[in-house]
């Protein structure tokens, strides 16, 4: 699944914001894979869509709750 740009064309929430949350959920999602797709010898197996494209899409369509915080 590729990254749904009508919605993201249409969401009027803060870009800034956004895309704080989708860097840090893509980064979840990359050591979620390195740890649990690596095979013997420590290589990441890729299976399903990218990592920065499932995070967007993650966080676009609600998929997951942010909130950020100052400091």
């Amino acid at each position: 699944m590729g990254i749904p740009l009508d919605s993201l064309l249409e969401d009027d929430r803060n870009i800034y914001e956004l895309t704080s949350a989708i860097i840090r959920r893509a980064y979840q999602i990359g050591e979620i894979r390195r740890a649990f797709s690596s095979d013997e010898h420590g290589s990441v197996i890729e299976d399903g869509d990218k990592v920065v494209s499932q995070a967007i899409r993650e966080v676009i369509e609600d998929e997951v709750r942010f909130e950020l915080t100052e400091g």
